[in-house]
């Protein structure tokens, strides 16, 4: 009677076990690598932030994509071991959030408020500001 228990406890530890693996894995393995998503679109700061004033459905088919875009930084920021970095356009009611792959940490060190830079990113989404993510520098 006791070895089935053991036997029972030990196949259900298993189960546990082989299921917190695969939920690990699959984590883990949502790193996109944007350096090899085409391009779907290329935008200065200026024209996507106008998309964004002329009413957000010119955007809407973008979500989701890889778009590349160039521009002004206005702020750089660094959290959780990521960097983001902030476009601006002509306009400071609104900008573009851009967080950055962690492979690009490296270059990013180099770059300052006020420089103009290429990225490529996936857009995620606007509200009062567009929003990419896991952007590269190109």
């Amino acid at each position: 009677m006791k070895t089935k228990k053991q036997h029972k406890i030990v196949i259900v530890l298993s189960m546990v076990i082989l299921c917190l693996v695969f939920i690990i894995k699959m984590l883990n393995s949502g790193v996109i690598d944007t350096t090899k998503i085409e391009t779907a679109e290329v935008f200065t700061t200026n024209e996507l932030l106008l998309k964004l004033e002329n009413k957000q459905q010119k955007l809407e088919g973008f979500i989701e994509k890889a778009i590349e875009i160039e521009g002004e930084i206005k702020e750089i920021t660094y959290q959780d071991g990521k960097y983001s970095l902030i476009l601006k356009g002509d306009s400071d009611k609104t900008y573009i959030l851009c967080e950055m792959q962690i492979n690009q940490n490296r270059d990013i060190v180099k770059l300052y408020a006020g420089q103009n830079i290429k990225l490529k990113g996936i857009l995620k989404g606007f509200l009062m500001d567009i929003i990419l993510l896991h952007c590269v520098i190109i």
